[in-house]
């Protein structure tokens, strides 16, 4: 039987994003508090694993739950990164997409994605952010898995005078109506350290309230300052510092 959340474990608030064959990801693992229910879930993941269900498994959980750090690695997970989670309510803020004229930007349709990518492959080079082991295109293709339908509407190419500055996926959190992400946000290396990062993420912010998204939800790793600091410029708080733990098919 594929792999899948029980009642009790979505009661409780684990999250499954799911980018099968490519990957599964699950966050909030620590709210099911019991040992032997972490245990039993882990199981599962493994059965997924061993029988090429997945290639990989990630597990997101806060970072001071020591005792399920110590059953990840029980389980010979292994510690991919330490990340910072902020949040930003878009109530209190109307954000405006145009709010600075040099930046533009186009919606990428299906026809044209090669090109998306390759600009996507570009733009995750030398990034502070722990790298993924996948390939543009895996990633992407496992997007449309997790995210359904909205991929479609969600890959947007950015320019500044209109020179391309890199590309983004906002995107509405599969299983919410209301929560936020950019899926992906990059740009290319020529543009790095001109002070463009915030004006990006503004406009990254702009088109997931464009999208109906009422909060925004981020996260950068602990050593990636300069994103850090582009939060705090776009008023983004600090809420959750968190581990992932990833295993990989035998």
């Amino acid at each position: 039987m594929p792999f899948s959340l029980k009642e009790s474990e979505l009661k409780a608030g684990v999250k499954l994003l799911d980018g099968r064959p490519f990957y599964l990801s699950l966050e909030g693992i620590e709210k099911l508090k019991e040992e032997e229910v972490i245990e039993s879930l882990l199981d599962r993941l493994d059965i997924a694993l061993k029988f090429n269900e997945v290639n990989q498994v990630s597990i997101t959980l806060d970072r001071f739950f020591t005792k399920g750090s110590q059953l990840l690695e029980k389980k010979y997970y292994f510690l991919q990164s330490t990340t910072i989670e902020y949040y930003k309510r878009f109530q209190l803020e109307k954000m405006v997409a145009n709010y600075n004229r040099s930046i533009t930007y186009e919606q990428v349709e299906e026809s044209r994605i090669d090109a998306f990518l390759s600009m996507w492959e570009l733009c995750s080079k030398d990034s502070l952010n722990s790298p993924s082991k996948h390939s543009i295109r895996a990633q992407y293709e496992a997007m449309k898995q997790e995210i359904g339908k909205q991929y479609k509407t969600s890959c947007f190419r950015i320019y500044w005078d209109d020179k391309p500055l890199g590309m983004m996926i906002p995107i509405i959190e599969p299983g919410t109506n209301e929560e936020g992400r950019l899926f992906y946000m990059g740009i290319l290396p020529e543009w790095r350290g001109k002070g463009l990062g915030t004006p990006f993420h503004h406009l990254g912010l702009a088109l997931l309230q464009e999208k109906g998204a009422t909060y925004y939800i981020g996260s950068t790793g602990t050593e990636n300052k300069p994103m850090q600091q582009i939060f705090r410029n776009n008023n983004c708080k600090p809420i959750f510092q968190a581990v992932t733990y990833v295993k990989e098919r035998p």
